[in-house]
């Protein structure tokens, strides 16, 4: 809903309001299923009719708890090049130039979650919860990058070799 909307509360939003209209919907359809069913489903508890009740019943709630609530977010896709990192997750992809980036930040994912509205206008390439999220300041917006420890740490590394200015080596003056 984000990528079709451009808009993070809005696609929020729109999600909220999708997911209470199924969940009453699946309360009204349950309620009118039992209405037209009771008889059939008390007069033979384990006939065909009750069977596929009860099954409609678990089915349609699961469904709603895995498209609703669980979900499925694409992997994070890295891909560390000698002049640009390359970013992916499912369709969104976005290429960095080290030149292009101003600083790089790492900080908790509890923090970038609770502050939503200070972080709202990150490039998100996060797929699931992890304890730290590295923040990369670009000129174009800030780029979040949501990654396991061992991936975070070897990701933050590349960036320190490849950001850091060249090192002058101290002249000995000679009196």
């Amino acid at each position: 809903m984000q990528h079709r909307l451009g808009d993070v509360r809005r696609a929020e939003a729109l999600f909220l309001v999708t997911l209470s209209m199924l969940v009453l919907g699946l309360v009204l359809a349950q309620f009118l299923a039992w209405m037209w069913f009771q008889a059939a489903i008390v007069a033979d508890p384990t006939g065909p009719t009750a069977i596929a009740f009860w099954l409609g019943q678990v089915g349609g709630l699961m469904l709603c708890l895995f498209t609703c609530v669980v979900g499925f977010t694409p992997a994070v896709v890295i891909t560390m090049t000698p002049t640009a990192l390359h970013l992916r997750r499912g369709r969104h992809e976005r290429t960095l130039r080290y030149d292009e980036i101003t600083s790089v930040a790492s900080l908790s994912a509890r923090r970038y979650y609770q502050h939503f509205g200070r972080y709202a206008a990150t490039d998100a390439f996060v797929n699931r919860l992890t304890p730290e999220v590295l923040l990369l300041h670009t000129a174009r917006g800030p780029v979040a990058l949501g990654l396991p420890p061992e991936n975070h740490d070897a990701v933050l590394h590349h960036l320190e070799d490849h950001l850091a200015p060249p090192v002058e080596m101290p002249v000995a003056r000679v009196a």
